[in-house]
């Protein structure tokens, strides 16, 4: 049975198409209620939120409409972001301070197929832009064929490379590897809508309890 999830904002499948022919992203060769997304460079692994839970590997639902573009400059320890909608152009970057200077960047939101939990993956490293923009590109060549289906299941992975910079010591990238996709109300291309007939809480057997939600094994140092 699909998991219906079901995001905070979305376009009609439409309006989403049209935004997404007029993507100015240019492809690489705030926060508030959601856990960040962050993908290890030495390792490839996949953490969430402030405990830095392990998801390497979990799937998430992508909400295409939030796709956004921007500047991240880092300063004495703390971001500051310039971020627009992907249907923007490329805003003019900040001013540097000092030494410091800002990198592009990029972000999108979504939710944790198991529990739903909304998450924000923002990155200004070249492998995570270019891992975004490669999952946008899938985004804008499936909404060109005039499907509903817009919004990717993707699962959290990583590529390696030699890193030369970096004395050949593997670095790891970020890859979002799409599984399905999904219309805005999160059923999956292929199978069929899931449909509510009962709104009322379902009565358990007695002696049973509610299944608890498993927590996710945090990652270690």
């Amino acid at each position: 049975m699909t998991e219906v999830t079901n995001f905070p904002t979305v376009m009609n499948p439409t309006d989403l198409a049209s935004a997404l022919s007029q993507s100015q992203v240019q492809e690489t060769s705030s926060t508030g209620g959601f856990s960040f997304l962050k993908c290890d460079f030495e390792s490839g692994e996949w953490a969430m939120g402030q405990n830095a839970d392990d998801v390497t590997g979990e799937e998430v639902l992508i909400n295409t409409a939030s796709f956004k573009h921007g500047w991240t400059l880092w300063s004495g320890g703390r971001p500051q972001k310039l971020m627009v909608p992907f249907t923007q152009a490329l805003p003019m970057q900040m001013d540097s301070i000092g030494e410091d200077h800002p990198s592009e960047a990029r972000s999108v939101e979504g939710a944790m197929i198991d529990d739903q939990e909304p998450v924000l993956f923002d990155t200004n490293s070249y492998g995570g832009r270019k891992g975004m923009d490669v999952l946008l590109g899938h985004v804008k060549a499936k909404a060109a064929t005039g499907s509903e289906y817009l919004y990717p299941k993707v699962k959290l992975s990583s590529e390696s490379y030699a890193n030369k910079k970096r004395g050949g010591k593997t670095t790891y990238n970020p890859v979002l590897e799409i599984l399905s996709w999904c219309d805005q109300d999160g059923n999956e291309e292929g199978e069929p809508a899931a449909k509510v007939t009962d709104q009322s809480e379902p009565e358990l057997p007695l002696e049973e309890e509610a299944p608890k939600r498993q927590r996710r094994k945090r990652k270690t140092a």
